[in-house]
């Protein structure tokens, strides 16, 4: 035996995960602050688009979509794309080096 428990069935592990849930008994509408640990009763949309633009989320490389992956291929790494900088649109073929919270190039 390796130590480990064995898996528990789906319908075993769902069983206890509802035994183990809260019911909300009521909504209360309170400030921000004060919501700390809370349960929100309905989505929380914003009225812009925060960022206001595709960002990469860490560094890495961005690469074109239409070029797929190929096996063995290495794109030229054409641009390098700090954070506060815009990219060019990417050539075929081509990468860019991308840092976080830089925007994806178009």
């Amino acid at each position: 035996m390796n130590g480990k428990k064995p898996m528990l069935a789906f319908e075993e592990a769902l069983g206890k995960l509802l035994a183990a849930a809260r019911r909300v008994k009521g909504v209360d509408r309170l400030p921000l602050r004060e919501a700390v640990g809370r349960v929100l009763a309905e989505p929380v949309v914003s009225a812009i688009d925060v960022p206001p633009l595709d960002n990469s989320a860490m560094d890495g490389y961005a690469v074109r979509r239409a070029d797929g992956p190929a096996a063995g291929a290495r794109p030229k790494i054409a641009q390098r794309i700090p954070a506060g900088n815009v990219g060019h649109t990417l050539a075929p073929g081509t990468a860019a080096r991308i840092f976080t919270g830089a925007p994806v190039p178009p």
